[in-house]
């Protein structure tokens, strides 16, 4: 069987065909980047890499046509970030919504078992505290998290009204291998900057902050359960360590695992509103998912594979 994976060589997406290839199963990875992350260059054999648009239809059409008879599901992972967003919406918006639109209609014609989506805790807004999916009302407060909202919604309906199963992993705040923290967002320098050895890097508030960091593996294979879990009663799950660490927490592990100088400085408070951590109960009772990585863990995992790589 075949799963065709949008967005493929993303951080969370590549991880999740690595992840399907070492279980000896065929992946279509889909992807406007032709390069595909080292991760996965000890699996390439089992993944057919190809290059596109996801608004391009007729070209998702005609993948998954020729696939039809063997695809199991299509995990749904392309989107664009909050920057790329507010920096041309009319364009970039269009691509979260009708990027997922796309994926629907394709499971609707071709009735593909299932379609699994991966969406963000940031749809809970500012909330303080720990956040479930049934306790929590979605409130989101910037570009980004309204988009995976709006795709929640969407998708649910077609649930509704087409029948496609329709299967939601909210993600949160996830690090790790293939990428460096220079890679990830600026505040992901000051947290993980000490792992690189960088230098310069000074925020002004954010210590405070408690945010529930997840270590890349666990987030794939928190997605990849989702999808292969059967008769579930809720469609919606939140996938993280359900555990929130400070930034000063962050930043002072990055430190101690770190064999590089860097002078890196966070001041104290908060920087954002979002929630300390996502309850992981409905996953763990539904399809068996818990985190395998404590932030302490999984710094020193990463540590280790930035160590190896440069």
């Amino acid at each position: 069987m075949t799963v065709l994976i949008t967005g493929g060589n993303g951080h969370v997406s590549s991880w999740i065909a690595y992840l399907l290839a070492k279980q000896g199963r065929k992946v279509i990875s889909f992807d406007a980047n032709p390069t595909p992350p080292p991760i996965l260059d000890s699996v390439k054999d089992q993944i057919e890499f190809i290059r596109g648009d996801v608004l391009d239809f007729g070209l998702l059409t005609n993948i998954v046509n020729k696939h039809r008879d063997d695809l199991e599901g299509i995990i749904h992972t392309a989107a664009l970030m909050h920057t790329d967003l507010t920096a041309n919406p009319h364009r970039n918006l269009s691509i979260n919504w009708n990027s997922l639109l796309n994926v629907l209609e394709l499971a609707r014609i071709f009735e593909i078992p299932k379609v699994v989506y991966t969406s963000t805790g940031g749809v809970y807004g500012g909330v303080d505290g720990v956040v479930s999916e049934n306790d929590t009302a979605a409130n989101p407060e910037d570009l980004y998290s309204v988009t995976k909202y709006s795709g929640e919604m969407l998708g649910a309906q077609y649930e509704s009204v087409f029948g496609v199963d329709f299967r939601v992993a909210r993600i949160f705040f996830v690090y790790g291998p293939d990428r460096l923290p220079s890679q990830f967002f600026p505040f992901y320098e000051a947290c993980f900057g000490p792992l690189e050895g960088l230098k310069g890097v000074n925020f002004e508030t954010g210590g405070d902050q408690r945010l529930d960091f997840t270590y890349v593996e666990d987030a794939a294979r928190g997605v990849l359960m989702l999808m292969d879990a059967e008769k579930l009663n809720h469609k919606v799950f939140n996938i993280s360590t359900g555990k929130g660490a400070s930034l000063f927490e962050v930043l002072a592990l990055s430190k101690k695992y770190s064999d590089r100088e860097s002078d890196i400085h966070i001041g104290p408070g908060k920087f954002a509103n979002r929630p300390e951590s996502l309850d992981n109960t409905l996953a763990k009772e539904e399809f068996g998912y818990e985190a395998k990585y404590t932030v302490e863990d999984g710094i020193k995992a990463y540590s280790e594979w930035i160590r190896d790589h440069i």
